[in-house]
């Protein structure tokens, strides 16, 4: 499930993943000390999860997978996907690895560009792909994002020319296993974009009181039904969307301004200051002094 154009920008994360000249970037990515769920969401670049320890709960195109240790996920261009603890006393730590395409394709028109990497940045191909220890190249998977991670870090003579061959011979092992395969067209079902109009109307309208009723009145659907086709698709509820939704952005104002706490639960939509510190703490296993003081 990828984002559209006419709605991509509700999606997209704002932040940029490398640099011009070096379009990629390493995170680890560390739950709950961090935050314990992130919101649906998208980006031009391919993303690759290894697991280095606990369990985690993907939802990637309206599909949950369960990531354990060892695991590694790949993300193709602007799919949509969330990520959440199932449990809060649980850990997780990984490796998150951010490439774009652009450190393989040219600018110029070749055979590659056109069969491969333009399929690849228009949805023309698999969404994701999911590489586990009983595969039968798994361990080769596993020492190329290790190499990977350690020149992105290291930084030896000439690591640029490495690193591109790396994503390069990453794209090409999983057309070679089948692990992504290149379509004729792209394909999306009318439920894929009943959801897109639902989280595109949360994105838009989050400060404001969104009910059920309303969002089911936005694609003409009953309430039970819209509440069983976005559980479906995201692997929650509408009302817990929201609430991700607007935990993501409190958040991220409670670390990088300095608004007053009442000030940022009435700009995320919560007319209740005490309802948002309960919601917050839940969230994040601290109340937002706390997180802002970190």
């Amino acid at each position: 499930m990828r984002a559209d154009e006419k709605n991509l920008s509700v999606y997209t994360e704002k932040k940029k993943h490398g640099t011009e000249w070096l379009p990629f970037a390493v995170y680890g990515t560390m739950m709950p000390n961090s935050f314990s769920s992130y919101p649906l969401h998208c980006h031009e670049e391919i993303e690759v999860v290894y697991v280095d320890c606990g369990n985690c709960r993907y939802t990637v195109s309206g599909n949950d997978i369960d990531l354990t240790f060892g695991d590694i996920l790949v993300m193709m261009p602007w799919v949509l996907h969330s990520f959440h603890l199932e449990k809060p006393e649980h850990q997780f730590l990984a490796s998150t690895y951010l490439m774009s395409l652009n450190m393989v394709n040219t600018s110029s028109v070749d055979i590659c560009s056109s069969r491969y990497f333009a399929p690849m940045l228009t949805g023309s191909c698999s969404d994701y792909c999911l590489i586990t220890w009983e595969h039968p190249c798994y361990r080769e998977y596993k020492e190329l994002i290790e190499e990977m991670f350690n020149i992105g870090f290291d930084h030896p003579p000439f690591y640029e020319i490495r690193l591109k061959s790396l994503v390069s011979g990453l794209l090409y092992r999983l057309l070679r296993d089948g692990l992504i395969q290149i379509f004729d067209r792209p394909t999306e079902s009318g439920d894929v974009k009943a959801v897109r109009q639902v989280v595109d109307y949360i994105g838009e309208n989050y400060r404001e009181n969104i009910t059920l009723a309303k969002l089911a009145e936005v694609v003409n659907m009953s309430e039970t039904g819209l509440s069983r086709l976005f559980r479906s698709i995201t692997g929650m509820s509408c009302i817990d969307y929201v609430i991700e939704y607007r935990m993501s952005k409190a958040i991220s104002m409670v670390r990088l301004t300095d608004k007053p706490i009442i000030e940022i639960a009435y700009e995320v939509g919560f007319n209740n200051i005490s309802y948002f510190n309960r919601t917050f703490k839940k969230h994040f296993q601290r109340t937002p002094s706390q997180c802002r003081k970190e």
